[in-house]
């Protein structure tokens, strides 16, 4: 069982960057409309350095720090607002 939800979990994070909304709808996972650029890109950058642990790990881990701010500026509800911004920290 345990293999299978490993499989299942790494089947999900092929897709998982352009179907996010499939689970953060405010159902399942929380509603992304609801935070900010700043926000979202945080949290990622948190998961995919190990500093935040969940199931997003398994998600993030690949992706791109690119792929990261777009998925940010695509699901946030400031949109590409970058303002206050400081990714010198990644």
């Amino acid at each position: 069982m345990k293999k299978l939800i490993i499989l299942v979990l790494g089947i999900a994070g092929l897709f998982a960057y352009p179907k996010c909304t499939m689970c953060h709808n405010g159902s399942v996972a929380v509603d992304l409309s609801k935070m900010s650029y700043k926000e979202i890109k945080e949290d990622l950058m948190k998961f995919k350095k190990g500093q935040m642990h969940h199931s997003m790990m398994n998600f993030v881990k690949d992706m791109s720090d690119k792929e990261i701010d777009e998925a940010a500026k695509k699901y946030s509800k400031d949109g590409n607002k970058e303002d206050n911004y400081d990714s010198s920290g990644y």
